[in-house]
């Protein structure tokens, strides 16, 4: 069953301007109902539309426990050529809090946020200089003031864009340090300006290469990690200079970024090549090192996504994957039948699915889903619209 919150057109229109102006809105009160053509009896649920909502495009969606979801998107500029992006929640009473949304100060935006339990969500942006040079900055919002993480205005050059955040407010990311530190890569975190940033390795007092990857932090502050050494890449696990190697790089193994959740497990891509042939892996990692095999394209799975896998703290795990028949779709097992969320050519919102987005924090400790559909419209110019949806088993 499809639930749709849809603002009639006053709504919408104060939609429009409370987004421009910062502040929460209620996001319509209207509902109905439609059959998506999928299996697993999910109910999903219509929380932003690119037609309804004036968005013209869409960065990964971020789930909390409380069912929050957490978005980047962008909205066509004045001049009718540009595009401005902003970072927002959807929050589970039904209201939009606009988190980050000001044409004037922000130049880009990493639009894959991170969110925690308390509803506050990270991202890095790049900020307008004025006559100076254009800034970048980490970044934590709630809906009001944000609070600076960090800032190229202190030791920093830039940064990488994709962060994570755990419920202290404490921000996990990867930076390369300015000329001064000789250009020096490494993992840090923070939770404000005030209270200071933790290096947790640098690459020229370790033995990792360096890397701008994703890292993910869990709410014992441990971050999990790729990195490589000699060039090649491992999985770790740690803080402040103390990691437990969780893949130990080997030839012919390439892993992607990795998720930890808090009983220590991770998940993470990997490929690996058999007699020649390269496969790809789902895998999981608990504290005690034991490997499972989540799924594998041994089998009816071709391929998988382009971000890492969502885990939960029950040990769940979702993720994206494209089947040897072409179709795409997202999963929350090995079985492509039975644990099927949603897949392109399903019905939903009374259209066709042509493509999904799926991200590393689409999965919430409930088993709700978050991630974003591309859908069949003859209606647009594009022939297509996109929506961010909620999907509730």
């Amino acid at each position: 069953m499809l639930t749709n919150r849809r603002p009639s057109a006053l709504c919408l229109l104060a939609l429009v301007f409370a987004l421009m102006t910062g502040l929460a809105v209620v996001h319509g009160a209207m509902l109905s109902n439609a059959q998506a053509q999928a299996t697993g009896g999910y109910t999903f649920t219509k929380v932003a539309d690119s037609t309804e909502d004036g968005f013209v495009g869409f960065g990964c969606a971020a789930i909390n426990a409380r069912g929050d979801i957490a978005f980047g998107a962008e909205r066509m500029a004045p001049d009718g050529f540009n595009t401005d992006p902003g970072i927002y929640r959807a929050n589970a009473d039904g209201t939009l809090t606009t988190i980050a949304e000001d044409p004037n100060r922000f130049v880009t935006i990493g639009l894959n946020p991170s969110i925690n339990d308390l509803g506050q969500v990270s991202f890095a942006a790049r900020l307008d200089g004025g006559k100076k040079s254009d800034t970048e900055a980490i970044f934590r919002g709630n809906g009001k003031k944000l609070t600076t993480i960090a800032s190229t205005t202190d030791e920093f050059n830039f940064f990488g864009f994709d962060t994570s955040i755990n419920n202290s407010g404490e921000v996990a990311f990867t930076a390369e340090l300015d000329e001064e530190f000789g250009f020096d890569e490494g993992l840090f975190s923070g939770s404000g300006k005030k209270s200071g940033v933790t290096t947790h390795y640098l690459t020229s007092t370790s033995d990792f290469d360096g890397s701008l990857a994703r890292p993910s932090i869990n709410n014992l502050g441990d971050i999990a990690f790729r990195d490589s050494v000699n060039f090649e890449s491992g999985i770790f696990v740690g803080k402040e200079g103390d990691f437990q190697t969780i893949a130990a790089p080997e030839p012919d193994v390439f892993v992607e970024e990795p998720v930890l959740n808090d009983a220590g497990t991770v998940a993470f891509y990997r490929s690996v090549t058999e007699e020649g042939n390269q496969v790809f892996e789902l895998v999981t990692v608990d504290d005690g090192g034991e490997l499972t095999v989540v799924a594998d394209t041994r089998g009816k799975f071709a391929s998988f996504g382009f971000r890492p896998p969502s885990l939960n703290n029950e040990g769940d795990v979702a993720f994206l994957a494209t089947l040897d028949d072409g179709t795409s779709g997202i999963f929350v097992g090995s079985d492509p039948i039975a644990d099927r969320v949603i897949a392109t050519g399903d019905t939903l919102d009374g259209s066709t699915v042509q493509n999904l987005t799926f991200c590393e924090e689409g999965l919430s400790d409930s088993g709700e889903l978050a991630f974003v559909a591309q859908l069949e419209d003859a209606d647009t110019p594009e022939g297509f619209r996109m929506a961010v949806f909620h999907a509730t088993p």
